[in-house]
């Protein structure tokens, strides 16, 4: 039990600092900071990486002391743990999955703004374009007239 404990810990650490990352990502996307998104978006990535690391040895950890009990649980080896241990473990054990909800929840939420606020920008930025750009053609620049039509009997009986 002391391993699951330490990877839960593990986990829930690497989620709250998850959650500090995509806060930092927001915050330069809104202020334009390129190299800081960049930064951000490289340090989240890793951090997802080593969640799902993580998460796999917990599903390894919860199966092992499933079967050490007798019991099999291939499908969420976690949650049928929880109902075998006697009641401090139980309590720990729910206590650690309600608060790893509720960072995946958190983490979900802040993701969720981040992705409405580029949407919303993204309309913004095409509607200010939009009327710059041809309307049926797509090109941007001026619309195309018709070249001006003068007859040649006019522009040959001009006088200089």
């Amino acid at each position: 039990m002391d391993l699951l404990y330490h990877l839960l810990d593990q986990e829930v650490a690497n989620y709250r600092q998850l959650i500090d990352e995509i806060k930092k990502e927001a915050k330069c996307l809104r202020a334009g900071e390129t190299d800081g998104l960049i930064r951000s978006v490289q340090a989240i990535d890793e951090r997802i990486k080593i969640i799902w690391s993580i998460e796999e040895q917990v599903q390894r950890a919860a199966e092992t002391l499933l079967h050490s009990l007798g019991k099999d649980g291939k499908e969420r080896p976690l949650s049928c743990l929880g109902s075998l241990l006697p009641p401090v473990h139980q309590s720990r054990l729910s206590a650690y999955q309600q608060t790893l909800s509720q960072l995946k929840d958190w983490a979900k939420q802040i993701n969720d703004q981040t992705t409405t606020y580029l949407r919303d920008y993204m309309d913004f930025l095409s509607n200010l374009i939009t009327p710059l750009m041809g309307r049926g053609n797509g090109l941007i620049g001026y619309p195309k007239h018709k070249p001006l039509m003068v007859s040649s009997s006019y522009a040959l009986n001009q006088e200089v």
